[in-house]
């Protein structure tokens, strides 16, 4: 078996499912017929990436959506539409990701993401065992702070830069297969997650440090 020491998950689509058409369908609804482009499968577009990179925030993000809707829209509506991209987190994910960290690994989140959907999910989705975030994971990763996003080199080499992990020690799972290229070639072990994947058994490949 291969020894690492760090696993980096990513959020959407990894950890928490997430329902793309259900967002669109918000947005579309809200007069936005570029929806399909600003909330692409696994990258976005236009102010959404603004937000997500750290370039706006969140209150620039509303100002902008705000301007460019055919008719007046709510910050309310917005984060509806936002929200309904989020699904739940199984709670057999949960209940891993604390098995994990008792077995000895250090766990990092790894995400292209934003303030609004993170206090949903901070507030929400990893409260439910009454325990917080930082409860499942040692280190945060958040492209909004980053201010750079996946599938870019950028924020690989600031996380690994600011933690001090060696990526041939580390396992990063993701769901996309731009994002796993760019960790493989910066010589992280990978794993390509699928939608609605049940992916525990890889860890039987791995045993931790000591």
């Amino acid at each position: 078996m291969k020894k690492i020491k760090t696993i980096v998950f990513d959020l959407g689509g990894v950890l928490i499912d997430y329902d793309r058409d259900a967002c669109v369908d918000k947005f579309l609804k809200l007069g936005f017929p570029n929806a399909y482009e600003l909330i692409g499968p696994y990258s976005t577009a236009g102010c959404l990436l603004k937000l997500e990179s750290g370039l706006i925030d969140r209150n620039e993000f509303y100002n902008e959506l705000r301007q460019s809707a055919p008719h007046p829209i709510t910050i309310e509506q917005i984060d509806e539409a936002m929200y309904s991209f989020m699904l739940d987190i199984p709670e057999y994910k949960l209940d891993m990701l604390t098995d994990l960290r008792k077995q000895g690994y250090k766990l990092f989140m790894l995400s292209n993401t934003n303030p609004i959907l993170m206090s949903l999910i901070k507030e929400q989705r990893f409260t439910i065992q009454g325990k917080t975030i930082d409860d499942y994971f040692d280190r945060l990763f958040l492209s909004y702070k980053m201010k750079a996003v996946k599938p870019h080199p950028e924020i690989f080499l600031q996380m690994i830069s600011e933690s001090g992990i060696h990526p041939e020690e580390s396992l990063f799972i993701d769901d996309s297969a731009a994002n796993i290229a760019t960790g493989k070639g910066l010589g992280f072990e990978t794993y390509l997650a699928a939608p609605h994947e049940d992916f525990r058994s890889i860890f039987s490949q791995y045993e931790p440090f000591h």
